[in-house]
């Protein structure tokens, strides 16, 4: 079924995308930990920036556990792609993540996270 080979292609982008930017995060001295959205349970603190790595629902989710004295770096793991929305409306809806919170993607997250 094509929905659900695109569904899993779709999962596929979104964890390569995280080990992306775990990657980019390896090589830089910083002192990060790795936290998935489903176990964000505790108040964020005693942190200088929270990077989220999905789409404005995952940014949105993490912010209600910060207050707003802590930056957030939305990362877009799998924004949309208008021509393959295009291309696929006549099966199903296509659209993912627009991203409007999210200040980076995985194609300029190396620039947007150097620290100044």
């Amino acid at each position: 079924m094509q929905v659900l080979s695109y569904l899993d292609n779709k999962r596929k982008v979104h964890k390569d995308a995280i080990r992306f930017c775990e990657n980019i995060l390896r090589r830089k001295s910083l002192d990060w930990e790795p936290l998935l959205r489903n176990n964000l349970v505790q108040p964020i603190r005693d942190v200088e920036m929270v990077i989220t790595v999905g789409g404005d629902g995952t940014l949105l989710q993490a912010s209600h556990f910060m207050d707003d004295s802590i930056p957030v770096l939305g990362v877009n793991s799998d924004p949309t792609v208008a021509e393959e929305v295009e291309e696929l409306s006549n099966e199903f809806d296509a659209t993912r993540s627009t991203g409007y919170l999210c200040a980076a993607t995985v194609g300029n997250f190396e620039q947007v996270s150097r620290p100044d």
